[in-house]
């Protein structure tokens, strides 16, 4: 995971009819709180180390107590923090908190939502159910995992559109299901009838950016699998795409180079490199609805801001904001609740009558 920044930048406001571009600084939920605590009475020094802390940069002591516990409390705003703990100079995920997941780097990072939300699991309402396969893939030469939230009472025959989620960079389909915990969002949203029941397919693409082999496997393989497993229509008007980081960019690049498969995008803190803005096509209108957000204080705001200028340039409409954060699971589980909804008003749009041309 990157870390955040401490200094906080803004973006000038550039706003015209068609780029429908809007940029406003959010700022984070009042903290409350935090403690901190691990359980290793023969260690010398231990150390808090995560997205409250720039990870490693802002690393807090830890005080080692009579119990044989070492304690910290932290202010944290609402949200989900990542963390770990140093413990004589060795990084660990919490051992006593069974939210972790892969790091990334072959670790472990261990996590804690702060405050009430849609990630909570509520045992009152109806659960969806997460079906994991290992799917050969003719493009890798290889299996790779897929998870596929089936929202509930899911059954084949009925309808349902297909959000493709797309994780970060060396990272897996995992991410957003064990992390993010993308299916206690949709549970708690489907059960109070903020959004419709749709589908959400997690593919994994490890370091590859949605492109070659992995392009394939989604474009091609994935669909036909879903049709033949689950009976779903994966057509434009029933398909969008979001994702963070590596995914960000995937999730606004692939509806741009298969407009005819993806009506919708949604991209969380994408890298757009400069390479990359400099080769993007010749266009009057962009082939997808796409929304672009990105923390204030992310690494990758600047890469961002250049994508924006160039789109802006073109006078393509699209929607961008920045809100107070970095490149941190913090920023981005703030803004799942936006982004699932929004998803879910651009499958209720396609199932409306187009509006007829005067």
């Amino acid at each position: 995971m990157r870390s955040e920044r401490s200094q906080r930048r803004l973006i000038p406001a550039i706003c015209s009819a068609a780029a429908l571009f809007a940029v406003g600084l959010t700022g984070i939920a009042r903290a409350e709180p935090h403690t901190f605590e691990l359980n290793a009475p023969d260690a010398h020094d231990v150390y808090l180390a995560g997205e409250m802390t720039q990870w490693g940069k802002g690393k807090l002591a830890m005080r080692r107590e009579g119990d044989g516990m070492w304690r910290v409390t932290v202010d944290l705003g609402k949200g989900q923090w990542l963390y770990k703990y140093i413990v004589d100079g060795k990084w660990i995920a919490d051992p006593a908190s069974p939210d972790h997941d892969a790091d990334g780097q072959g670790g472990q990072h261990s996590f804690v939502f702060v405050g009430s939300g849609d990630w909570q699991q509520r045992p009152e309402v109806p659960k969806g159910r997460v079906d994991t396969v290992l799917l050969e893939s003719s493009a890798w030469g290889k299996a790779l995992k897929v998870n596929v939230y089936l929202p509930p009472g899911f059954a084949i025959g009925k309808h349902y559109p297909v959000l493709w989620l797309l994780h970060g960079s060396n990272m897996d389909a995992d991410q957003w299901l064990k992390t993010g915990e993308v299916n206690a969002y949709m549970d708690n949203l489907i059960g109070r009838r903020a959004i419709h029941p749709f589908v959400i397919v997690m593919p994994s693409s490890e370091r590859v950016p949605y492109t070659g082999e992995s392009a394939a496997f989604i474009t091609q393989e994935l669909p036909a699998w879903l049709a033949r497993t689950y009976g779903l229509d994966t057509s434009r008007a029933q398909s969008a795409v979001a994702g963070m980081s590596m995914g960000g960019l995937g999730a606004f690049d692939l509806p741009l180079r298969h407009p005819e498969l993806y009506g919708f995008s949604f991209a969380l803190s994408g890298y757009f490199s400069d390479d990359y803005i400099a080769r993007l096509p010749n266009m009057n209108t962009l082939p997808m609805q796409a929304i672009l957000r990105c923390g204030s204080d992310d690494d990758l705001v600047g890469t961002n801001r250049r994508l924006v200028q160039a789109l802006h340039g073109r006078k393509l409409a699209f929607s961008y904001r920045e809100d107070v954060g970095a490149h941190s699971w913090q920023y981005w589980s703030n803004r799942m609740v936006e982004m699932l909804t929004a998803v879910d008003e651009f499958f209720v749009a396609g199932q409306q009558p187009a509006p007829s041309v005067q």
